[in-house]
């Protein structure tokens, strides 16, 4: 299984693996083998995450897919929401603090979680409430080809699509080949 944009913050790379452009939607994480690559492939980028099982994983997803939206439109979620993902939060206290990797500063999170599954459940709601300065900045973006329903944060102004190479190449494409039709209809 390949999944598109792993690489977001966690919460958009967990969020991204509903596909809500298709009818019926397309669950990335139900193809074998899925779910344990998806964890993978989040613990080789942070060690502290562990996976999650199939019902844990597609629950925080609905939670934080409903919290991000928020986010995005600047409006609240509905109570439920803030109840689940606070109840995540106080089980699992999570605490910043900085580090240099790469001769870059990072923002860490460490937490009092009993448990390994506890922790990751609050990385990935501290993941989602992180994109607040985003979408207030307006880099909370969603892809605008028809057939993806991809989130991603734009690291520059004028990014538009979740890839260049995949939306933003057809796109391209679309274009020329609509411009190459004009272009050789007969003229009378």
């Amino acid at each position: 299984m390949t999944f598109t944009l792993l690489g977001e913050p966690l919460a958009i790379d967990l969020i991204n693996t509903l596909k809500t452009a298709h009818t019926p939607a397309v669950d990335q994480l139900a193809a074998p083998g899925a779910l344990a690559e998806f964890w993978r492939f989040q613990s080789e980028r942070d060690p502290s995450i562990t996976a999650l099982d199939a019902e844990d994983t597609r629950n925080l997803r609905t939670l934080i897919d409903a919290l991000v939206r928020a986010l995005d439109a600047g409006t609240a979620p509905e109570s439920s929401v803030l109840t689940a993902a606070n109840t995540i939060l106080h089980a699992a206290p999570v605490q910043s603090y900085l580090s240099v990797r790469d001769g870059h500063l990072h923002v860490e999170y460490t937490t009092t979680a009993r448990t390994a599954a506890e922790a990751t459940r609050a990385t990935l709601i501290q993941s989602a409430l992180d994109l607040s300065e985003a979408a207030a900045a307006g880099r909370l973006r969603h892809c605008p080809a028809e057939d993806c329903s991809q989130m991603f944060i734009a690291t520059n102004a004028k990014r538009r699509w979740c890839t260049a190479a995949g939306c933003g190449n057809r796109a391209r494409v679309s274009r020329h080949a609509a411009r190459a039709r004009v272009s050789t209809r007969p003229t009378r």
